[in-house]
């Protein structure tokens, strides 16, 4: 009988990082017992196993064997993963049990296949495991997005008296196609109107010597050259790049895809910065008008505030998409030293509903030629 384990990768936890090698050295033999983990039991031998290693996106397979070590007919009762998201398929005696988180966690159904391939489940109590009989729980993990090592494990639950729990435990470890240094680059604050520099270094610990062939699209206002140097014989390409200035605060940096001759791959390097527009605007580009007291009224204020010396205008305002008639809205403004402040009223004449509405500023500024808000609140 056979136990199918599909374990997505969101299961593990990292309990290390793998080293840089060549990977056609590195890979071991799938279910290959370890010594450290589970407690042996007299179900399973070997409860901790290791997959092995592997190239980042693989996915690694192993297999525990298993054997009801009584003289009577047992049944495992559930079977619970790390995570609720993880598949379980039983194979015994001809039939097909499976695992499910539906309509609760950890629900066992019956399934059979026609020759169409349609299946039918019937929900089940338990899978029935004959005095002495013997079979494998396979176990799945996918390591895409994995550098490094990670384990899982789960719970077999039984009605063996002498081992009325399994636990089982399982490890593989991956390794990146590619080693980028630093992994990611964080220019921190930064002045819309600045310029920063950053740099990072490429190698690939599957394949020394590589070619990076070319790359996708930039982020808008983002730069790159790159060139290759030999250390040895292993390639390391150094890129060497420049984001700004007139950086939009709302991208906050972006992604850069290198192609490559190593199995098709890309390398991805991300570009992280907390832009600094050339307005700061308080409290933003919302204004929640709340309960409108009926009679009464309310107002708003909102400052714009140049990141520099500019002399901030208002040159026009427009509103659209009113739920009240336009007389019973208005934005008058002031200067208070360089903070531009607009002030939105609500006339006491307001009836009683929902006051909504987009706000248009038009400005002198050259970069932020219009800046638009929108505001609600009800009138009760």
């Amino acid at each position: 009988m056979t136990l199918s384990v599909l374990v997505p990768a969101a299961l593990f936890v990292p309990i290390g990082v793998g080293q840089a090698q060549d990977l056609h050295d590195l890979k071991s033999v799938p279910g290959t017992p370890t010594p450290d983990g589970a407690v042996p039991n007299g179900w399973v031998e070997a409860p901790s196993i290791d997959l092995g290693t592997h190239l980042e996106g693989e996915v690694a397979r192993g297999k525990w064997t298993f054997k009801n070590p009584s003289d009577k007919p047992q049944s495992i009762n559930s079977f619970q993963p790390s995570c609720t998201c993880s598949k379980v398929t039983v194979h015994i005696g001809g039939k097909m049990y499976r695992i499910e988180n539906q309509p609760k966690p950890h629900t066992l159904y019956r399934v059979s296949v026609d020759e169409k391939g349609v299946e039918t489940k019937e929900m089940v109590e338990a899978v029935p495991v004959g005095a002495g009989e013997a079979g494998e729980i396979d176990v799945e993990m996918d390591l895409r997005g994995v550098n490094g090592t990670k384990e899982a494990s789960a719970i077999v639950h039984t009605t063996d008296e002498k081992n009325l729990v399994l636990t089982l435990k399982a490890k593989a470890t991956a390794a990146q196609f590619f080693q980028v240094v630093p992994p990611e680059i964080n220019l921190n604050k930064m002045n819309w109107q600045e310029k920063r520099e950053f740099a990072v270094r490429i190698t690939s610990p599957i394949q020394k010597d590589f070619a990076i062939t070319g790359l996708d699209p930039l982020p808008e206002k983002m730069e790159v050259k790159y060139r290759k140097e030999m250390n040895g014989d292993a390639a390391v390409w150094i890129v060497e790049g420049t984001y700004g200035p007139g950086v939009d605060p709302r991208a906050g940096g972006g992604m850069i895809n290198f192609k490559t001759d190593v199995q098709n791959k890309t390398v991805q390097l991300r570009v992280i910065a907390w832009v600094e527009g050339p307005l700061n605007i308080r409290p933003g580009g919302f204004i929640p008008l709340g309960r409108i007291p009926a009679g009464q009224g309310a107002t708003k204020e909102v400052e714009l505030e140049p990141t520099d010396d500019f002399d901030l205008q208002v040159e026009k305002i427009e509103f659209s998409n009113l739920t009240v008639d336009p007389s019973l809205v208005k934005v008058s403004s002031r200067k208070e030293g360089k903070i531009l402040k607009l002030v939105l009223e609500i006339s006491p004449d307001a009836p009683k509903r929902l006051v909504r509405g987009d706000l248009t500023v038009h400005l002198n500024h050259p970069a932020v030629k219009v800046q638009e808000f929108q505001f609600n609140g009800f009138v009760r």
